[in-house]
Parts: C-alpha cells; structure tokens; sequence
C-alpha cells in the first residue's frame, strides 16, 4: 500500500468514527424530555365532619422519554396549600398522597394539575334535648272549651323524639263544690301529624291536674319518632268547668287553635274562635296555649 493510499484509508475511518459521533450525540438530544399527565385524582371520604382527616390521592403518568420530577401543587378552593415532589419513569405511573383537615362546614374544592373534585364538610352531631314552646310562660289565664286545645309544633331536626308533654292547667269547678265530680272525667292527649292523622292517643283523668291554682304537668310518651310538623291536641270537652288550659298572651298567637271532633273523633279545626270579644282572650292573635313538647334531635355540636 502507497503512503498516499494510507493516508486515505485512515482519513476515512477518522471521518467515520466522527460522524458516529455525531449521529450518537444528536439521538442523545433528540431522545424525548419528561411529560406529565395526572390521570386521577381521588379524595376519601367525599363527605365527612369537622376535624377529620381527608386522603387526596393523585396519578401521575410521564409520557415522555425521560425519567423526571414532578411537582404536585395541592390547591384548595383556589389557594396552594402544599407541594411535593415525585419521580416518575418515562411510561410509568406514580402516585401522590396529601392529608388535609377541615374544621369549617362547607363545600371544598381540590385542584392538582388539570383535575378537580370537591367534598363536603358537615359539623359533627350530637343528641340533645330540646323544649319546644310558643308561651313564655306568663299565663294570664287558664281556658276551657267545648272541644280541644291544639298546638302545631315543627322540629329544628329530623328524625325528632318526642319523649314528654308538659301542659299547664287546672280543674275547676266555678265553686259549685263538683269538683271531685269533674276530677273522675277524662280527656284525651293525642299527638297527630302535619294531616291531623293520629300518631298516639292516651287517655288520662282530670285529677292529674290541681284544683286550686294552674301547674304544669308533665306526661310521658313512649319516644315517638316524627319528621315533620306535628299537633298536639288535647280533647278536654270543658264547656264552661271542668280542665282548663293555660293561656299565655306574652307573644302574638300563630300555633294555637281549638278543634271539634268529627267522624271516628277525628279533630277538626274550628274556623270560629269561640271566646267573646268582652273579655282579651277573645282575640285569638293573644291566646298561646300553655303545651309544650319536650324530645330530642341530632344537632350540629357547640
């Protein structure tokens, strides 16, 4: 071999152990940089109470060519509450856990990436017992009638247990010197739904109440379970002596009524308000009867 012939074979190969240089270095830039989707985004539970722990879980998939680092950007009702790092694998999937804790009721949005959902925070709940009343307990007077005394009640929460009445009242006898007479009679405590339809009945004596000056009486029901608005009426059928009941007119009157009985002792309504207008508790706008319902219901904790 000439010298010159040498000379070309070994440019030659220095041209191509250059050009696989080339070749090497620019598949080496044109392999493809990390890209990254977040695929899901799961929250537990979706609905809980105050002071509890929520789990927020996020995919990540790199559809890229390149391992690379993710950061994921917790954000809660448009504000960023935290950051972390991942490492994902090109083609692979990785996952990103954050706690959060809410102590306000409401509705939260959660932001990572392109994806959203919400949950729910209510206040955690507690039994409590409750009074239901519309009188403030000023009885001016005590009130009898032919029929029966009826108060609407509605309940702050549903389900609501009804475990007490309590009714103020007395029996009198106008000094005719009956009243151990009246004191044998009875009368009917009924509780009836929003439809006037019965929901308990019991039957007591008058001798429950005193005589002598109104009391407040209390009568146990076995925890009778409503869910709407609801009456409790009281069928004494007192035309003038007999039980009466207490009537309070210390608030403006929108609960109470006097009822009459129709076919199988349903109660009805009366559309006349029997008192006389000589006298205050003629006007019916005064008149609170003095019934109240004592139960319990899960409300919000304090």
């Amino acid at each position: 071999m000439t010298i010159e012939r040498h000379e070309r074979v070994r440019t030659g190969l220095v041209v191509a152990v250059g050009l696989l240089v080339i070749v090497f270095a620019v598949a080496l830039d044109c392999k493809a940089p990390s890209n990254f989707v977040v695929e899901s985004l799961d929250i537990t539970p979706p609905e809980t109470t105050a002071g509890t722990t929520v789990s927020i879980i996020a995919k990540v998939r790199n559809s890229g060519g390149s391992e690379g680092k993710y950061t994921a950007a917790l954000t809660v009702n448009g504000i960023k509450v935290e950051m972390k790092d991942i490492l994902v694998a090109p083609g692979a999937t990785e996952t990103v856990g954050f706690s959060l804790v809410k102590n306000e009721a409401g509705s939260y949005q959660v932001t990572i990436g392109e994806l959203s959902e919400n949950f729910t925070v209510k206040f955690k709940l507690a039994v409590k017992e409750i009074e239901l009343k519309y009188d403030k307990g000023q009885g001016r007077d005590s009130l009898s009638t032919s029929g029966g005394h009826i108060v609407d009640f509605s309940p702050p929460a549903i389900p609501f247990t009804i475990k007490t009445i309590k009714i103020a009242g007395l029996v009198t006898d106008g000094g005719s010197g009956s009243i151990d007479e009246l004191k044998k009679r009875f009368f009917d405590l009924q509780i009836l739904d929003k439809d006037l339809k019965n929901l308990y009945t019991v039957t007591c004596r008058y001798d429950k109440f005193p005589s002598d000056y109104a009391a407040w009486i209390n009568f146990d029901i076995p925890d009778l379970i409503v869910s709407d608005k609801f009456y409790v009426h009281t069928y004494t059928n007192s035309p003038r002596f007999g039980l009466h009941i207490g009537a309070d007119d210390s608030v403006p009157n929108e609960h109470s009524d006097i009822t009459t009985r129709g076919e199988y002792a349903k109660a009805i309504i009366s559309p006349i308000w029997p008192y006389s207008r000589n006298y205050w508790f003629g006007d019916k706008s005064k008149v609170n009867w003095m019934i109240r319902v004592v139960g319990t219901c899960m409300v919000p904790q304090e």
